[in-house]
């Protein structure tokens, strides 16, 4: 090949070279992989729209220094940590990259106006973002996590890496109180039952040990693990009902003990619901009503109590 055929060759590749190379970063410059550009310590309200039938909503809200999260007339002082969790997840949306503009693909991705949640944000008075958030994909051989998110209007549809999309699907009972009892189990002293027909029962602490209002001991081992659930018990099903005025009372427990301003009352009302029979509240809880069944919670707190009692009612 003469000197001349071989530049021809030399100067055609390096042309077809610097001209890919030009597409890709032509392509990379169009391409921004930050999601969410704002500042999000000047975010003083967000809005969760649920995807699917519900359409649930609610809002997260600044009020001078603190949080609450609100759903219409409940509202609750949000945790630092569950208000930084949510902050951060808006921060972290760095796109992977494009997996469509084609709306009709978007039910593929669970992007479209039926499936997706809807993420609103707002600086004042102006909201800055909006987002619809979409599937949510867990690889399990790999252990990494991906979720398809879709800015405002535009076509694109976005591949976030980890777990910062699914962190921004969430649901106002994730903010809620689920907590029955705040005292530790080592201050409590005693314990008092009674239930509909006016049959009570006492538990009282005396000398490190546990023992019946007639001084009868206690199993202190079994007594002291079901303190421990007590304490530690949760509710998960919140009921619609924002207050116990009108319901049959079941059965109620009252908690004393060290470093509590007052005895904490815990109550089990009847519930028409026959799958969920038990609505249950605490006054150190008072914004939450939870429904039970007679395996949940309802167990937890007063069937594995009576377990206890010299007669076994």
């Amino acid at each position: 090949m003469s000197n001349r055929n071989l530049l021809i060759v030399f100067v055609t590749c390096l042309t077809v070279f610097f001209a890919g190379k030009l597409l890709r970063n032509s392509r990379s410059a169009s391409f921004d992989p930050v999601v969410v550009a704002v500042d999000t310590s000047q975010i003083d309200r967000i809005k969760f729209v649920a995807g699917g039938p519900t359409q649930s909503e609610f809002e997260l809200v600044r009020v001078d220094s603190t949080w609450e999260a609100v759903q219409g007339n409940i509202k609750v002082k949000l945790e630092p940590s569950a208000r930084k969790a949510v902050l951060t997840s808006l921060a972290g949306l760095n796109a992977n990259r494009v997996v469509t503009k084609d709306v009709s693909k978007y039910p593929e991705f669970e992007i479209d106006d039926t499936q997706a949640s809807k993420v609103m944000v707002w600086q004042g008075k102006k909201q800055v973002a909006e987002l619809a958030i979409g599937g949510f994909r867990f690889n399990q051989q790999a252990q990494t996590a991906s979720t398809y998110v879709r800015k405002g209007d535009k076509p694109e549809v976005y591949l976030i890496d980890g777990f910062a999309g699914l962190a921004l699907k969430a649901r106002f009972e994730q903010f809620r109180d689920k907590k029955l009892v705040k005292s530790d189990a080592e201050d409590l002293t005693s314990l008092e039952w009674v239930n509909s027909t006016g049959y009570k029962q006492k538990i009282q602490k005396e000398d490190g040990g546990w023992y019946y209002a007639g001084m009868e001991a206690v199993d202190s081992t079994s007594f002291k693990t079901y303190l421990g659930a007590l304490v530690n018990a949760q509710g998960a099903d919140f009921s619609d009902r924002t207050s116990t005025q009108g319901l049959t009372l079941a059965e109620k427990l009252t908690l004393y003990g060290n470093n509590m301003n007052e005895p904490t009352i815990i109550t089990a009302f009847q519930s028409p619901d026959t799958i969920a029979p038990f609505l249950i509240h605490s006054t150190d809880n008072p914004e939450a009503i939870f429904n039970s069944d007679s395996a949940g919670l309802y167990k937890k707190i007063f069937s594995d109590l009576r377990q206890f009692w010299p007669d076994g009612q």
